[in-house]
């Protein structure tokens, strides 16, 4: 799955350049928006944990280069902050579950959405417009939940690789407002949890591996 992702992107941004090099206009601006974030889990821990939305924004610099036939190519330099929320189990002595404890950290990063987009017009006042494609999040801080595992859930040294699709409307040539869901292609962090749940001191230990899904809110002004 890890090759094919790869293998996707590359041609992807092999045909943003293509684009990029047939465009006929450009243009340049400043983003900005509202994400709700939740944490999806895998590994042999996930059954034992959850997570809700949480809130967040994001703000950067914006570039698009168009075509004359529709087809273009967005950009942005982004920082963002959430809110990342992790709830997990509570046992009681004989291995029950009897509650559960939710932990929550801001998580900031920059980002760097590249996304192929294809625009129609709806006269000289009016255009809509559908995009796709990846993004890619560099931590800014080590992130670790206190008293949960060893090692940074989430550390500053590891990319988060994501996907983009969405849909937008642009008016009076300038203002763009958009919404897009963004879905994990990698694991954004992981934590090791040293005699877990049924297995208390057994000298078990079980993996948690977190990938971040995002609702977006985008708008921009272009110049």
């Amino acid at each position: 799955m890890k090759k094919i992702s790869t293998l996707c992107i590359a041609l992807l941004l092999a045909f943003v350049g293509t684009v990029v090099a047939q465009a006929q206009s450009f243009s340049y601006g400043i983003a900005a928006g509202y994400n709700l974030t939740k944490l999806t889990y895998s590994g042999s821990a996930k059954e034992n944990f959850s997570s809700d939305n949480k809130s967040g924004w994001f703000i950067g610099p914006k570039v698009e280069f168009n075509t004359v036939i529709g087809l273009g190519v967005d950009a942005s330099l982004q920082y963002s902050q959430r809110k990342l929320n992790i709830s997990e189990d509570v046992y009681d002595e004989s291995d029950e579950v009897v509650g559960e404890l939710s932990h929550s950290k801001t998580y900031r990063t920059i980002e760097i959405p590249i996304n192929v987009r294809y625009n129609v017009g709806l006269g000289k006042m009016a255009s809509v417009f559908v995009y796709t494609g990846p993004q890619f999040g560099f931590p800014l801080q080590s992130m670790k939940w206190e008293d949960f595992g060893t090692g940074s859930n989430f550390s500053k040294e590891k990319m988060n690789t994501t996907w983009n699709i969405g849909a937008g409307v642009r008016l009076l040539k300038h203002l763009e407002a958009s919404v897009g869901y963004n879905f994990a292609l990698s694991k954004a962090g992981s934590a090791i949890l040293n005699n877990f749940g049924m297995e208390t001191g057994s000298g078990s230990n079980k993996e948690l591996k977190y990938r971040t899904n995002t609702f977006q809110v985008q708008v921009a002004y272009m110049f």
